[in-house]
């Protein structure tokens, strides 16, 4: 079985996301259940925390990243930025409507790491 470098970098990135993800997720249940934070910063900064800890494996290990550091920082923000929005937006909306929120939350993770892949690949460490 001949595997390509996209499945090779596929396979890692699922594995620091699948790892980083599983970070986010104990931290959110630790600030949300335990500290007793409310939703939205318990959100915000276990993604904060992810995200640092997935950027800097994703560039050195799964996509081997040559490209300029600052722009690809900078990339790596904007569409941090966005998904945080959307997550925390998300996340609230389904709550209302009485979802609980770890569900909610696991929802939106894996609609975020569907389209980060794509994005990650083609535009923020070309």
């Amino acid at each position: 079985m001949n595997i390509t470098k996209s499945h090779k970098q596929f396979i890692k990135y699922i594995l620091v996301g699948g790892s980083t993800a599983a970070v986010e997720l104990l931290l959110y249940t630790l600030f949300r259940r335990i500290l007793g934070i409310n939703l939205n910063l318990s959100n915000i900064s276990a993604v904060i925390i992810a995200t640092l800890l997935n950027f800097i494996i994703n560039r050195g290990w799964s996509f081997k990243s040559s490209s300029n550091f600052i722009r690809s920082l900078i990339l790596y923000i904007i569409l941090f930025c966005l998904n945080t929005t959307f997550s925390t937006n998300a996340i609230s909306f389904m709550v209302k409507y009485g979802m609980i929120d770890i569900v909610a939350k696991v929802i939106t993770m894996c609609m975020i790491t569907a389209w980060n892949f794509v994005l990650y690949r083609k535009i923020v460490f070309k």
